[in-house]
């Protein structure tokens, strides 16, 4: 399983938004990014759910949000 989130910048974050289901996270930098979306994924599911197991997937839309990498 996998959750798609996509990035963009906002007010110098990164915002990463999932639409199914509806969440989001924010980041200053890609490595604050990553493990902020890690736990929004595990809290946003009840333990024992098999979806704090998927992988996201990050689509970046913007060619300014490539220059965090």
């Amino acid at each position: 399983m996998e959750l798609n989130f996509d990035v963009h910048e906002e007010d110098g974050m990164l915002v990463a938004v999932c639409k199914d289901p509806d969440m989001a996270t924010h980041g200053r930098t890609l490595e604050e990014l990553i493990p902020m979306v890690k736990e929004l994924i595990q809290c946003h599911f009840d333990e024992g759910d098999e979806r704090q197991k998927a992988r996201a997937r990050l689509h970046f839309h913007e060619e300014s949000a490539l220059a965090y990498t």
